[in-house]
């Protein structure tokens, strides 16, 4: 065969040389139209350390549902735009063989503004919709009460953000491990949808005696979940159950812990018009997609990949240095794939023909799992979480004994008659500590009761060395207290 001259790999250069800078001019012109429609009277930027924006389409989609918001958090925001995006582009591209959807909930007090995720969506869904009436199929505000309903829902829809109010009440149902109860169903349809988008995926059906009734299976169908809740509601509904079965390891937790934000006055009414012919253009492209059966691989640049390399191994890290800690070993266990997915989303966002992940893409979407593994990690220690474990109830007391060591004299209990000198003393009261244990889950539902959780958790404090129990006799001339006291000998 004759030479023809032609170098393969010089035009493959120029390909992801001319890809990149489409994609860097994309984001130029999003940062641009965001800065216009700010103006002057916007809402004042996120406080130090709070979570950033994704870059380039996903962080335009962020942007406009932050200035629309009453009460702006960013963590709000991103929440919103991620649902968003794995709603129109959740089943029709992938990455390393795995579809974009993905499972995500808003984690903040009540009074944040966390009903702003639901009207940015609405919005924009509704500004598409004049264009493109068809794009309100990608987002479901439903309730689904049970699986069948859920996978129902799915055969008549394959790709979808659900969005859900308040989902800690789903979590609480779902917590109960009753085999016939209708929420056990829907907790394993949702662990079993989460791996079915990719290309050659299966979502089961449902069979029943009535055959009219029955359910096909659906190729590559990409649910998606996003929700809010408070953190109470949501740490205290996780049972260990959770934990193992890998329900919990699915979800990208973005926890909010700020104080409520300054009004708003000058919030957006409607998306500008760009974001919208871009959002819609995605959504076009999904479509003639599905309709010929075929998905879009996400491409990797090599320099991207290797950050996505270093994070899975540092995830295998984790998860041995787990041990046999099922709690903290679900934490790391798909946080490699959490951020695969996030990654190709803001990829897809960009440039849905042909998506490459940037190195500033995969370092945002392992910044957004680490975030989420960090807050629940520290859920788990110190003893917030669901039922609990022995250590994390300990290092919740040695927490509890450091609040009360540092509370202002004015803010003391009215039962302490020398509380200030007690503090000083470094000794903490039991009766400080059974109060303040009194409705946390860890303590509150173990299996032998409050009181025993709390007996074990300062015995085991005590044989550690950071607590020694004070003698009656010495709290009664010193103090004029009668009660158990623990002396804290250390903190760390």
């Amino acid at each position: 065969m004759a030479d023809l001259g032609i170098d393969a790999s010089g035009l493959l250069a120029q390909a992801t040389q001319t890809q990149q800078q489409a994609q860097a001019e994309r984001r130029a012109e999003f940062a641009s139209q965001l800065e216009e429609s700010r103006g002057a009277d916007g809402p004042t930027p996120p406080a130090p350390g709070s979570l950033p924006p994704p870059p380039g389409f996903v962080g335009a989609l962020t942007h406009f549902i932050f200035l629309q918001a009453p009460r702006p958090v960013f963590e709000v925001a991103i929440v919103g735009a991620l649902g968003l995006m794995a709603g129109i582009a959740g089943r029709d591209w992938s990455i390393s063989g795995t579809g974009l959807n993905i499972y995500a909930v808003l984690v903040a007090r009540s009074g944040i503004g966390k009903e702003a995720m639901h009207s940015g969506i609405a919005k924009v869904i509704n500004a598409a919709a004049v264009e493109c009436p068809e794009v309100a199929t990608a987002v479901d505000f439903s309730d689904f009460a049970s699986g069948p309903a859920l996978i129902k829902a799915i055969s008549q829809n394959p790709s979808f953000v659900n969005v859900a109010g308040e989902i800690g009440h789903k979590f609480l149902e779902m917590a109960e491990d009753k085999g016939g109860s209708p929420m056990r169903g829907y907790r394993k349809a949702l662990t079993d949808l989460y791996a079915k988008s990719g290309p050659g995926a299966i979502a089961g059906g449902i069979s029943y005696s009535n055959q009219e009734s029955n359910v096909a299976s659906v190729a590559g169908a990409a649910y998606s979940l996003v929700g809010e809740t408070t953190p109470r509601k949501f740490y205290d509904s996780l049972t260990q159950s959770m934990m193992e079965d890998g329900l919990l390891s699915r979800f990208c937790v973005i926890e909010y812990t700020g104080d409520r934000p300054a009004e708003n006055r000058s919030r957006l009414q409607a998306p500008w018009p760009e974001l919208i012919a871009h959002f819609n253009l995605i959504f076009r492209q999904a479509i003639l997609l599905r309709a010929r059966s075929q998905f879009t691989p996400v491409a990797v640049a090599n320099s991207a990949q290797a950050l996505l390399d270093r994070f899975s191994t540092e995830c295998d890290r984790n998860i041995d240095a787990a041990g046999d800690d099922e709690g903290m070993r679900q934490l790391w266990n798909r946080a490699h794939l959490k951020a695969l997915r996030v990654s190709g989303l803001l990829a897809v966002g960009d440039n849905p023909f042909a998506p490459h992940v940037t190195d500033e893409q995969a370092a945002w979407a392992i910044a957004l799992v680490r975030h989420g593994v960090a807050a629940f990690e520290s859920r788990i220690r110190a003893g917030e979480v669901g039922e609990g474990t022995d250590g994390g109830r300990e290092q919740k007391v040695l927490e509890l004994c450091r609040e009360f060591l540092i509370i202002p004299a004015d803010r003391l209990p009215s039962w302490l008659k020398h509380g200030q000198q007690m503090q000083e003393s470094g000794i903490v009261p039991r009766k400080y500590l059974q109060q303040r244990t009194q409705r946390l889950a860890a303590f509150e539902k173990f299996k032998l009761g409050h009181t025993e959780a709390l007996n074990r958790a300062v015995k085991t404090a005590m044989t550690n060395g950071a607590l020694m129990e004070v003698k009656g006799d010495r709290l009664v001339e010193q103090f004029n207290f009668h009660g158990q006291a623990y002396r804290v000998l250390c903190l760390a």
